[in-house]
């Protein structure tokens, strides 16, 4: 439980500044800019994939970090 409420703090740290966080590797695959947060520690991250809409932040999936990227 505590491994879950830390991840949704995670996510909500989003809304104070999701453009400090890198493009994705998948960010070429979509006609929108696709941004990744880690969240975790070795060798359990997780890839916390977004967009962010205007004054909105949409989490579009989260991958363990050791799967590969999206492909087309």
């Amino acid at each position: 439980m505590r491994w879950f409420v830390a991840l949704q703090d995670a996510i909500a740290s989003l809304a104070e500044f999701p453009k400090r966080c890198p493009l994705a590797p998948e960010d070429a695959l979509f006609p929108f800019e696709v941004r990744h947060l880690l969240y975790g520690h070795t060798p359990h991250v997780y890839r916390i994939l977004f967009t962010i809409e205007d004054d909105t932040v949409l989490v579009l999936h989260i991958r363990h970090g050791r799967r590969q990227p999206l492909k087309h």
